[in-house]
């Protein structure tokens, strides 16, 4: 399957990292220079369509427009068109390229680089064997899930934005560390050791315990752990990290009512 990708942000570079080791994939690209990676550059984008199967919309959302009134002037029949872009919708795009091109609408996050997204699937063609091929493809970047397409705005904030929202909560723990004196990198590594051995309790304990049972097995009575999550919960810090979120999810419906 050859895979053209219009644009080569991080996005993208994530998906030919996750990617590239799969037998039967064949990658390559089109933006507006060329960068520093061993694939193939075409300098036009009518060249990139007629090679590729599949056609990757890997720019921003305010770029997504100019290429799409670019394609509906290129033959793209037999093409499968995905959209990572955020807040565009699948009717969007049909404007466009109309409602017979195959699109896929996807949401992932970076760590497709390391087969570990959670991306988000969403098509105008379900039955159609090539929209099928790509919901198995990002099944081995990671873990795929259909989804309507108007859950796309709160899966954006959770799992799109989520990596970036969990690290911001990584460094406080490592601003209040700075305390150790130690090296930065070190700090780090500790950090790293500390989500990494969580996530672990997390996963082989997920099937027979709840969430709250884990974190009530982690809480001796009386102790550091129950001082520390009477004042979580009396200062509804829960909450205030709903509203981070819910910051996220207004922002994508605010690009969808734009997209539409």
């Amino acid at each position: 399957m050859k895979q053209g990708f219009i644009g080569f942000g991080n996005l993208a570079k994530a998906v030919y990292r996750g990617l590239k080791e799969e037998r039967g994939f064949e990658f390559t690209y089109f933006a507006r220079n060329k960068k520093d990676v061993d694939l193939h550059y075409f300098e036009q984008l009518e060249s990139l369509v007629y090679y590729a199967d599949v056609l990757w919309l890997a720019v921003k959302p305010q770029d997504l427009a100019g290429i799409l009134d670019q394609l509906k002037n290129i033959d793209i029949s037999g093409k499968t068109i995905v959209s990572p872009v955020a807040g565009k919708s699948i009717s969007y795009i049909e404007k466009y390229l109309g409602k017979d091109t195959t699109i896929v609408r996807i949401m992932p996050n970076l760590a497709m680089a390391y087969n570990a997204s959670v991306t988000a699937f969403y098509t105008n063609h379900p039955e159609r064997d090539s929209a099928e091929k790509i919901f198995n493809l990002l099944g081995k970047l990671g873990k795929a899930v259909k989804l309507e397409e108007e859950g796309f705005d709160l899966f954006t904030s959770v799992f799109g934005s989520g990596p970036a929202f969990i690290l911001a909560f990584i460094k406080t723990f490592k601003d209040k560390i700075q305390e150790f004196d130690l090296p930065g990198s070190v700090l780090d590594e500790l950090l790293l050791e500390l989500t990494r051995g969580t996530t672990l309790y997390f996963m082989q304990n997920q099937k027979k315990f709840s969430i709250e049972e884990l974190i009530k097995n982690i809480t001796s009575k009386g102790g550091t752990t129950q001082a520390g999550l009477e004042y979580f919960n009396s200062h509804n810090i829960g909450k205030h990290f709903e509203g981070v979120l819910d910051a996220a999810r207004n922002r994508s419906e605010e690009l969808s009512q734009n997209g539409d």
